[in-house]
This record gives structure tokens, C-alpha cells and sequence, in this order.
């Protein structure tokens, strides 16, 4: 690096060399094609910087040569964190649970508070209609995304080394690795000078059309990072999905080959030339592996990318098209398996081919997790057993085992102390009947379904006539309608249109119908028997129970 510029390759026939200033950059072109990993392993390397590679997918061909460090990850309860993070994980933005959240984050100290407190207000049972609907969507959110961080092995400090430092976050979870990349990026901007974030995949962690925890610490980043030395690479197959607010702010585009047309005229928009001077489209879409057009503060220029193992004669060549990029092979130890982070008093890296071997662990993960299920499932078979034995009457199971021994073979009085030695006795006033956490989950599916059940009970007869009708027909009715065939009224305006109104809408509020704007009024109760019971892992017989059940009793 010098004055803070770092060499990026050679002009394009001219073979002039081409540096770019240190700052905040992205990196665009079809994945394969483009060179987009090489280009970035190039910068890093001449940079001098250290630098943190997140690599987020198996098989995902990126910078491999580096140390590995642990993922970290610092917990945070904040309302926008926990909103973004919810966004992320239902690929939607939040509305009507914002006032909620806010409520439930404030004076929090971690999400499992969090989840805590949605799930004491619901173990409550006074929440209904809206209310009750978004406690449970905020509930099921958090079942899916605590664990997740809980179960890993994360640390608490991030500790970086000189060079590349790769994160592996292939295990983990879309949203997870969200959360990951935030926790370092939040890290590195308070705490560390001279480090480069290299944020893969960008349109995933940074998307236009919903939220995600990284966005709002990379726009920090973007804009605070380049006091302390700190900037962040980005990289994208393409430019369409990728929030725009934190692109506004990168000065430097190196933009590669594109074959599709909405992505080459988004390439060419970010070529600041006149029209004219432009490239052409054809010149995007043929650019070679390597070829990019950089468009920075000192202008547009089309380069080719040398890489940091070529030397600079080869380089020049390919430059001013006297050899085919396409007859340079990378070393073969150019993309090698990250080391592990070096132990004290290690005077070199060790490097190995570690794949088999995360192979075979992940086989024995699951293995284990399926040899658990199966010893849990014979535990809860064993258990019915003995309490179904238990509740025999002796004298009942003396008389059947007597039943099937001939009485002059063997002596009375032995065989019933022997019966009665066998049956199990319980040392203490409480016996579990099945496992500790399947008692509670069958205890709150229990209590879900009486929460159903009080719902439906809590209608006058009208409405229940109203949730039969509505129900046989499995469509949307209009209140025309359900007057004068459902009701058998004459009149169909006035106090009666009204009265039918509200209490269709008190019907709505509890969930087990939908009314539209038009006020036409649609079936809901197998939706809402699903959605509550689900949560709790109701199979789909003991939904299908609770539905008839309220058809055939709750609604007579």
C-alpha cells in the first residue's frame, strides 16, 4: 500500500498500472465468470489490513486461505435490533406488532427475556383477538431463532489475526449469520482499527425489500468505519436486491461481466460517464474473467485485475490481450482449507484437509440427536407401562397370573410373592408419567385448547349459528346473505345489519372468522385451531379433534 492507495492491476490495452484509493467498495459480476473472489483476495493481500471473511454457505467458493476464528456474537435486546431481526426471519415488515415489541424490549436484557415475557402473557390467558395474534407470532419468531444462538458455540470476544481471518457460518441459520455479521461489525467500529469486513452475498444481508440486523450497522460502518482505518468490501452477483442507503456511500465500483439486461443497464448507471462515452451493453456482457470497469473518484477506467499471485509480466500481457486470461492457471495451493487460529508458541500455520472430517462429525451429530429421539420415545412407552401396571388392582393381577399357572406344578403362596415383588413401587409421593418436557408441552397444548374451547363458549347463540353456517358454506358470505339464510330474518338493513355487524366483528377479534373491508365474512376456525395448536406440536388428528369436537357440542 502506498499513500493509502492499493495497486488493483493494469489498464486494459494501455497496460498503464491502476491503484485505487482505500475506502469502502464494492465488487459486482456473475459468480464463476467475473473473478469477484479473486479481485477481493487481491486487494486484502495489498493492503496490509486485516481483514474477517464470512463464509456462509457450503461449497461457496470464496477466500479460503486465512485463519479460523470462532463466530461472535453479543447479545442484544434493543426494539430496532429485535425488529429487524424478526423482519428477517418472516421475510416481512413488521406493522401492526411495532407497539407490542416496543413494550416487550423495553427494560429487556437478552431475547430469551424477551420470549419470556410473550410467553408469560399468554400463559395468562386474557389476550384475544389482535393481540392475542401477535403474541403468538412474536412467540413462534423467537422459539425458532434462540435456540439457534444459544446451542452454538460462539464467543464473547473477538480475537483477529494478521491476514485473513475466516468465519465459518455454513451450520448456522440465514437469520443467525445475520446476527453474527452484525455482532462483528458493531465490534469492529467500536473497538478495532485497520479492519477490512469483506460482506458476501450482500443482497442477503443487506435486501432492498425487508429488513435485516446488518443493515443499519453496515450504513454506521459505511459512514464512521473510514476514521479509524475501518472499511468494508462488498460483494454482489448483482445490484437489483441490495438496499440502496448504504450503496450511496461506497466511492468505488468494480463492476464485471452481467448477462442479464436489467443488470447490465444497472452496471452502466453506475459508470459515471456522459451517455455517449458509456460502454456499449455487448461490452458488459463480454467482459472476460478478471476484465472489470472501475468507476472511482479518479474516473472510469477498464482494467484487468491481477491477481496476487501473478506476476506482473503475465499481468501486463493479459492487459494489452497478448495472453488469454483463460491460459493462466492459479497455483494449486492458491485456494487451500483454513487453518486453524494458531496456538501459542507456533511459529507457522498448519493447514489441513478438514472436510471428511466435518463431514463425519455432522453424520454423528445427527446420529446421536436420532439415538436420543429413540431413547426418549422408549422412556415414554416404558412409562404409560408401569403406570398403566400400577393402577391394576393386586388382588385383579393375582387372579388373572393364577389363571395361567396349573396350581398343583407350583406352590400359591410363592408365585404371589413373586407377582407382587415385581410391580414397581414409588419411593416418593409424585410419579412422572412421561418426561418433564413433554409433560409441559402436552400441559400447554392442553390449556391451549381450553382457550379455544372458552372462545367459542363465550358466543351467544346467534354467532355460533353464524360460525356454523359460515363454516358448511367454506366461502366468503356477505351479511345479505347470513340474514336471510343463515338467520331466516325478513329484514335485512337497519338494527338488524347492524347488530349482525358487530357481532361478526367480535367473532373476528377472537379469530374464528375473517371479515374483509366489504364486510363479506370468511371461514377461520381451522386456521386458528392450527395456528394456536401448532405451536405446540398438535398433530394433525388432534386438530382435526378440537374442530369437530366444536362443531358437533360447542356450537349446539
Amino acid at each position: 500500500m502506498k499513500e493509502n492507495r492499493i495497486k488493483l492491476g493494469y489498464e486494459v490495452e494501455t497496460a498503464e498500472e491502476v491503484s485505487i484509493r482505500l475506502s469502502h467498495l464494492i465488487v459486482t459480476g456473475i459468480t464463476e465468470l467475473s473473478g469477484k473472489t479473486t479481485t477481493l483476495e487481491a486487494l486484502i493481500k495489498r493492503s496490509g489490513l486485516k481483514a474477517i471473511v464470512f463464509r456462509t454457505k457450503i461449497g461457496e467458493k470464496a477466500l479460503t486461505e486465512g485463519t479460523e476464528v470462532t463466530p461472535f456474537f453479543r447479545d442484544r435486546s434493543d426494539y430496532e435490533f429485535v425488529k429487524s431481526l424478526i423482519e428477517a426471519y418472516a421475510k416481512e415488515k413488521l406493522y401492526l406488532e411495532k407497539g407490542t415489541l416496543m413494550r416487550l424490549c423495553k427494560g429487556s436484557a437478552s431475547l430469551v427475556e424477551i420470549k419470556k415475557r410473550v410467553d408469560e402473557a399468554l400463559a395468562e390467558g386474557k389476550l384475544t383477538g389482535l393481540n392475542l395474534e401477535i403474541h403468538t407470532r412474536l412467540q413462534h419468531y423467537l422459539e425458532n431463532l434462540i435456540p439457534q444462538i444459544q446451542y452454538a458455540n460462539l464467543s464473547r470476544t473477538l480475537t483477529l489475526y494478521d491476514g485473513v481471518n475466516i468465519m465459518n457460518l455454513e451450520r448456522f441459520s440465514g437469520e443467525a449469520q445475520s446476527l453474527i455479521i452484525q455482532s462483528v461489525a458493531d465490534e469492529v467500529l467500536k473497538t478495532m482499527k485497520g479492519v477490512i469486513l469483506i460482506i458476501s452475498e450482500s443482497w442477503k444481508f443487506l435486501p432492498q425489500k425487508y429488513n435485516n440486523p446488518c443493515k443499519r450497522v453496515v450504513e454506521s460502518f459505511i459512514r464512521q468505519g473510514a476514521t479509524n482505518n475501518n472499511y468494508i468490501f462488498l460483494d454482489s452477483q448483482d445490484m437489483a436486491g441490495v438496499d440502496k442507503t448504504p450503496l450511496k456511500q461506497v466511492s468505488t465500483w468494480i463492476l464485471g461481466v452481467q448477462a442479464e439486461r436489467n443488470e447490465v443497464k444497472h452496471t452502466l448507471d453506475q459508470i459515471s460517464l456522459p451517455k455517449k462515452l458509456k460502454p456499449k451493453e455487448d461490452e458488459i456482457m463480454n467482459l472476460r474473467t478478471g476484465h472489470f470497469y472501475l468507476s472511482s473518484y479518479d474516473g472510469v477506467k477498464k482494467v484487468y485485475v491481477q491477481p496476487f499471485w501473478l506476476d506482473d509480466e503475465k499481468a501486463i500481457a493479459i492487459a494489452k490481450g497478448e495472453l488469454d486470461v483463460e491460459e493462466v492457471e492459479a497455483p494449486p495451493d492458491n485456494l487451500v482449507p483454513s487453518s486453524i487460529a494458531p496456538a501459542i508458541g507456533l511459529a507457522h500455520e498448519v493447514k489441513f484437509d478438514d472436510s471428511r472430517i466435518k463431514k463425519e462429525i455432522i453424520e454423528l451429530r445427527n446420529d446421536v440427536f436420532n439415538k436420543f429421539q429413540e431413547v426418549q420415545n422408549y422412556q415414554q412407552k416404558l412409562a404409560e407401562q408401569i403406570y398403566a401396571l400400577k393402577k391394576v388392582d393386586e388382588d385383579e393381577l393375582v387372579s388373572k397370573v393364577l389363571q395361567k399357572v396349573p396350581m398343583n406344578q407350583i406352590d400359591k403362596e410363592e408365585i404371589i410373592t413373586e407377582v407382587l415383588s415385581r410391580v414397581p413401587k414409588v419411593a416418593g409421593a409424585q410419579t412422572y408419567e412421561v418426561a418433564p418436557l413433554e409433560k409441559i408441552k402436552k400441559d400447554f397444548l392442553e390449556e391451549t385448547k381450553n382457550k379455544i374451547l372458552a372462545d367459542i363458549s363465550s358466543l351467544n347463540d346467534e354467532q355460533k349459528k353464524i360460525l356454523k353456517f359460515v363454516e358448511v358454506q367454506n366461502k366468503g358470505c356477505n351479511q345479505t346473505f347470513i340474514i336471510s339464510k343463515c338467520l331466516f330474518l325478513s329484514a335485512t338493513g337497519g338494527s338488524t345489519r347492524q347488530r349482525v355487524s358487530e357481532e361478526c366483528t367480535e367473532m373476528t377479534n377472537l379469530g374464528i372468522v375473517r371479515k374483509d373491508k366489504n364486510a363479506m365474512v370468511y371461514p377461520h376456525l381451522k386456521e386458528k385451531i392450527q395456528s394456536l395448536l401448532g405451536i405446540h406440536e398438535a398433530t394433525e388428528q388432534e386438530q382435526e379433534q378440537v374442530y369437530n369436537h366444536i362443531l358437533a357440542e360447542r356450537l349446539i
